[in-house]
């Protein structure tokens, strides 16, 4: 198994994890689209976990502001259910925090679902401490 930058070409692998890791059915034209503009990008990063097939893939971007030190936004840390539990996860979440510290980042800063229980042992089970209860909003435009 390694870990690599993304290609476009694994679009449709990624569509994939998405819909089967994390429910989101998003369409695979969509994906590509924002894999390319993720690529192109500075300062985000989007590594994927590779052994016969794209196991995996964590995404990092910066994550600045006025009250408090340079931190990485993980956005996304998703593997497959047919490769979970084998150090996939843990293995990318270690290359997307050397990347963190090699770009200056003081830590990682990550938002996660009440729901997603596996997720927050895993993320407890990794050094991640809560540091505080949040509501996600959002306003569409387009």
């Amino acid at each position: 198994m390694i870990v690599r930058e993304v290609r476009l070409e694994d679009a449709a692998a990624i569509a994939e994890v998405n819909r089967e890791a994390l429910g989101y059915d998003f369409p695979l034209e969509s994906t590509q689209d924002q894999l390319a503009r993720i690529i192109k990008a500075p300062n985000v990063v989007l590594f994927v976990a590779v052994d016969s097939e794209v196991l995996g893939y964590i995404q990092l971007s910066d994550y600045e502001n006025t009250y408090h030190r340079p931190l990485k936004n993980l956005i996304t840390l998703a593997i497959s259910p047919r490769h979970q539990r084998r150090g996939v996860g843990r293995l990318l979440l270690a290359a997307g925090e050397e990347w963190a510290r090699a770009d200056g980042a003081c830590g990682v800063r990550l938002v996660t679902g009440q729901n997603r229980v596996d997720a927050r042992k895993f993320y407890a089970a990794n050094g991640y401490e809560v540091r505080k209860e949040q509501t996600n909003l959002i306003k569409w435009w387009a």
